[in-house]
C-alpha cells in the first residue's frame, strides 16, 4: 500500500574533525528541527535549528590501513558516543532501511559511493561498524555519516581526508552544462533528470528521475531500494551543503513501479549543485551519474 511520505533533507554547513593517528573525531551535532512541513513536504536539518532536548554525538572514524591507499581495500571503522558524557552509543533506529548510511565523495565530486557499514560487537563494549571500500584513485575526499541513535535525533556528521598512491586524480571543474539525460554509471540504463527551467534557493523544488533500458524502453518493474522507489544526493560544489532526500511516495516490499520516480527538496543557498539518484532494478542498484544544477537566489 502507498501512501504519501514527507522526504527528508539534511543540510551540512560546518564541520568540526580533529585527528589523531588514524582515528578521525567528528563533533558535528546536527540535530533535527522542530519546524514540520505539510505533508509532501520536507523536514528540514539545519545548524540553526536544534531540538532543545538534543544529544550531541562524536563520530569516531578509522581507516585501516592509516591512510587510504588507491586502488586498495580500506577498512572504515566507525563508533559514536555520546558528546558530553562520552558513553558509546550502543542502539540505533532504522533509517530508510538501514542502521548507518556513509556518503563518500571526491572533493571535485567526480567521484561518489554510497555504502552501509554492519555493526560488531567490540570486546570493548562499543558497537561499532565496519564496512570495506576501494578507492580509485588518489586525492582528496569526504564523507558524511547519517545515523539515528535510539530515542534520539538524526544526525549528520562529516569529515575531510586524504587517499594516497596511484593513480593520482587529476581535478574535474564542475561546469553547468544543462545536460540531463545520462547513461547510469554501469552503462546498462539511461536516465532522464526532469527539472523546473528555473531552481530557487529557499523554495519547493520538484525533481523526477526517468529510468531506461540502454535503448530507451522506460522501465516500469523497478523494486524497492531503503523502502523506497529509490533516493537521491545532492550536494553543493564547495561541499557546505548536504541534501539526502527519498520519493514523495513510499512503497511497501512488494511494489514495483517506474519509469518516474519523483522528489521534492529544497535548496539551502544559490550556487551549483551535483545531484545523484540510485533505483534498484531486478536486484542490482542503479546509479545515475552526477547531474549538475544551478541554483538561483
Amino acid at each position: 500500500m502507498k501512501k504519501n511520505l514527507i522526504s527528508e533533507i539534511i543540510y551540512k554547513n560546518h564541520d568540526h574533525a580533529s585527528h589523531n593517528n588514524n582515528i578521525h573525531n567528528v563533533n558535528n551535532h546536527y540535530m533535527q528541527g522542530n519546524d514540520k512541513q505539510q505533508q509532501h513536504h520536507n523536514h528540514h536539518q539545519s545548524s540553526n535549528q536544534t531540538s532543545s532536548s538534543s544529544v550531541h554525538y562524536n563520530v569516531n572514524v578509522r581507516f585501516d590501513p592509516i591512510t587510504p591507499i588507491a586502488g586498495k581495500t580500506t577498512e572504515l571503522v566507525l563508533s559514536i558516543t555520546d558528546q558530553k558524557l562520552g558513553d558509546p552509543i550502543k542502539e540505533f533506529e532504522f533509517v530508510h532501511d538501514k542502521l548507518i548510511h556513509v556518503i563518500i565523495v571526491a572533493e571535485d565530486l567526480s567521484y561518489f559511493a554510497h555504502i552501509h557499514p554492519t555493526m560488531v560487537d567490540s570486546p570493548n563494549d562499543y558497537n561499532t561498524f565496519t564496512v570495506s571500500h576501494t578507492f580509485p584513485e588518489s586525492g582528496k575526499y569526504k564523507l558524511w555519516v547519517d545515523f539515528k541513535p535510539k530515542g534520539g535525533n538524526q544526525t549528520l556528521s562529516a569529515l575531510k581526508f586524504n587517499v594516497e598512491g596511484q593513480p593520482i586524480h587529476t581535478p574535474e571543474e564542475l561546469v553547468y552544462e544543462e545536460k540531463y539525460t545520462k547513461r547510469s554509471l554501469d552503462s546498462h540504463y539511461q536516465i532522464s533528470l526532469k527539472i523546473p527551467h528555473k531552481i530557487v534557493a529557499q523554495n519547493d523544488v520538484d525533481i523526477t528521475f526517468n529510468i531506461s533500458d540502454s535503448s530507451g524502453r522506460p522501465i516500469t518493474n523497478l523494486e524497492p531500494l531503503m523502502a523506497a522507489g529509490g533516493h537521491s544526493v545532492i550536494i553543493s560544489s564547495d561541499l557546505r551543503e548536504f541534501l539526502h532526500v527519498h520519493p514523495t511516495v513510499e512503497v511497501d516490499a512488494n511494489w514495483r513501479g517506474g519509469p518516474d520516480i519523483s522528489f521534492k527538496t529544497i535548496f539551502p543557498r544559490p550556487g551549483l549543485y551535483k545531484a545523484w539518484g540510485q533505483f534498484q532494478h531486478q536486484g542490482r542498484v542503479i546509479t545515475a551519474a552526477g547531474y549538475i544544477l544551478s541554483v538561483v537566489g
